[in-house]
């Protein structure tokens, strides 16, 4: 069963502006978009993590080292499927095209990967409560 237009939108709108943070290097307000126990899984790193401070620590150190490095990202994020699940959640998968390139210079496709978040809603706004991320390339 897929979401109707309007929760699709919603959720098509949330994805819009939270990339947008971490394209504009905002990690707290990113970061502020998950649970407090939220679960992050990523390929490369070498271990999962575990809760929104861990997230947000973590986010914070990548934006420091893009803005020090002087790369500007941007993240393109397409193919998004809805799901709402009997518990009220709602699973979404999409894909993110993610362009990276140093400041006044062409950009290059840094990596194409699939993202399958859980979402829940907190009072009147979405919050992911466990994000996957697959690289093609990775993925078997």
């Amino acid at each position: 069963m897929f979401a109707d237009p309007a929760l699709y939108t919603e959720i098509a709108q949330f994805y819009a502006w939270h990339m947008a943070l971490m394209d504009n290097g905002e990690p707290d307000a990113w970061a502020d978009a998950y649970t407090e126990d939220a679960v992050f899984e990523e390929p490369g790193r070498s271990s999962v993590l575990r809760g929104r401070e861990a997230i947000r620590a973590a986010i914070t150190k990548r934006v420091a080292e893009l803005a020090a490095a002087g790369t500007v990202m941007r993240h393109w994020t397409g193919n998004l499927s809805v799901t709402p699940q009997p518990d009220g959640s709602l699973r979404a998968q999409y894909y993110s095209l993610v362009m990276r390139a140093p400041r006044g210079e062409r950009p290059d496709m840094f990596a194409h990967v699939v993202c399958r978040d859980v979402l829940v809603r907190r009072g009147d706004r979405w919050l992911i409560r466990h994000r996957h991320i697959g690289v093609d390339a990775l993925e078997k």
